[in-house]
């Protein structure tokens, strides 16, 4: 071991490789199971954690491995390895040794598609029971040590119970059963505990989608449960990590009716704050709300005068880049539709809200130009549409020409730059993307010129200037290049189209 052991002395047990022991302990055991009879409860006589802990942990591996396809086949646990395994953990529960390694089994078990015998039906639910109304230090006092809720929950003691615990729930509802109704009582008495964490119910929203799937019913009847108007930090940790980290599902809105208006009043809440540690969070919120209600909207989750008012409020409280980023990630969203296509009437509604969208931003500009510095970032991620070929093609061309008319300089332009050479090498498309190119190099800009490259744009002018019908906006264009300084543009001759 390269440590001379004093066996003499009262601090060998610190000169021992611990964990060495504790995995040649592991070994024995699988080699000889009929030797650990777990009904000598062998375990009490190891005073060393490290060793019993390395156990469970090597317990959890098999879980894992057993439920990932990728992996060899493992050999589905025995019953003694259960009884092994389960005595070993309520052992350390007992003792008071350090639990994580005892919750990240029971949770990995819970998890794991392999029965769990009979005899634990009584067993492991007081044991979840115990460790989650335990006093978790980790969560004392509101302390969040991670600047996170989810994270703070996601490391303590009785955040992971209370994943465990769903999933306990999730394997009777699986199996037929009616769910225990001390599940859900459980969890009602611990998100109504006057000390209990922000952090549980951040771990709760996160999984808003699974608890609704579980407890419906029951959560309908309690809107305040999760969401509580008296306790701003906890509803604001748990709403906040519900659009954050979970789906839009329509059953989530029938069964909380007022959580969009109550995001949207969060949200209002934090633009009003300066802390710029946060303003990334902050930001990841409104983003993700604002999808979240764009989905809703366009899947007529909900009635379409709600999903516009919705939308409406957003954009209204929402920060210029935060509504940016929406507009830009709906852009994506639909950059690549599915083999099978979309509903035509989802299409149109995607359509009808940026339609809504930009009339409003033409009405505040028709008002005052100055506004302009509010609205750039929206108009230049609508011109990503472009590339979205599920939206009719006219319509595309239009708003797109029509959002950089608007803006004062050309926005980065890389993205949009390509589209309009790849559509512009289809004769049909040629003249309108000659059109775009001409409108967006008359707003010269640092991001512009240096989105421009000659071997993606000549090819463009010059088939435009082979075009007797797009001739002169092809020249237009190479002067306009000519004048910020591409004098490569200069002897670029016409070429047909192949």
């Amino acid at each position: 071991m390269g440590t001379k052991m004093n066996f003499n002395s009262p601090l060998k047990a610190a000169h021992q490789d611990i964990y060495g022991v504790a995995a040649k302990f592991v070994e024995l055991l699988q080699k000889h199971p009929s030797r650990f009879n777990p009904e000598t409860r062998w375990w009490e006589n190891i005073h060393r954690p490290d060793i019993l802990n390395k156990v469970l942990e090597n317990a959890t591996g098999r879980l894992k491995a057993g439920a990932d396809s990728t992996q060899p086949a493992v050999t589905q646990p025995s019953e003694n390895d259960w009884a092994n395994w389960m005595g070993i953990a309520k052992w350390i529960v007992a003792k008071g040794w350090s639990l994580d390694t005892t919750v990240r089994f029971l949770g990995d078990s819970l998890k794991s598609t392999y029965s769990l015998p009979d005899a634990y039906s009584q067993e492991l639910p007081e044991l979840l029971r115990n460790l989650i109304e335990a006093e978790d230090t980790r969560l004392a006092e509101n302390s969040n040590p991670f600047g996170d809720w989810i994270t703070t929950a996601i490391n303590s003691i009785r955040g992971q119970m209370i994943e465990a615990l769903l999933n306990f729930a999730l394997r009777q509802k699986n199996a037929g059963r009616e769910i225990d109704p001390w599940i859900f009582e459980l969890i009602r008495a611990r998100v109504q505990h006057p000390k209990e964490s922000p952090a549980i119910f951040a771990l709760l929203g996160s999984k808003l989608r699974f608890l609704t799937h579980l407890f419906g019913g029951k959560l309908k009847g309690a809107p305040d449960l999760l969401f509580p108007t008296g306790r701003n930090e906890h509803r604001s940790a748990a709403v906040i990590a519900y659009f954050i980290y979970d789906h839009p599902w329509n059953v989530i809105i029938q069964t909380f009716p007022q959580l969009l208006d109550t995001a949207i009043s969060i949200l209002g809440e934090l633009q009003k704050e300066v802390d710029n540690d946060t303003k990334n969070a902050r930001r990841e919120f409104g983003s993700r709300l604002g999808i979240h209600i764009a989905c809703y909207y366009w899947s007529e989750s909900i009635p379409v005068k709600d999903a516009e008012a919705a939308m409406d409020k957003f954009f209204s409280c929402a920060s210029k880049k935060t509504c940016a980023h929406v507009i830009g990630q709906i852009a994506t969203l639909f950059d690549k539709p599915p083999d099978e296509g979309l509903d035509g009437k989802i299409i149109a509604r995607v359509m009808h809200l940026w339609e809504r969208r930009f009339e409003t931003i033409k009405k505040n500009l028709q008002k005052d130009e100055a506004l302009i510095s509010e609205y750039a970032a929206e108009l230049s991620e609508s011109t990503d549409w472009l590339g979205c070929e599920c939206f009719p093609f006219e319509w595309r061309f239009t708003h797109s020409k029509q959002a950089i008319e608007r803006l004062k300089k050309a926005p980065n332009s890389y993205r949009l730059l390509k589209t309009i050479c790849e559509f512009g090498a289809m004769p049909v498309r040629l003249d309108a993307m000659l059109q775009l190119l001409c409108a967006l190099l008359k707003k010269p800009s640092d991001e512009l010129r240096w989105s421009i490259q000659f071997k993606d744009i000549a090819p463009l002018i010059s088939q435009g200037l082979a075009s007797s019908s797009s001739k002169r906006l092809a020249e237009e264009c190479r002067d306009l290049l000519l004048k910020m300084g591409f004098s490569n543009f200069l002897n670029l001759e016409a070429s047909e189209t192949k």
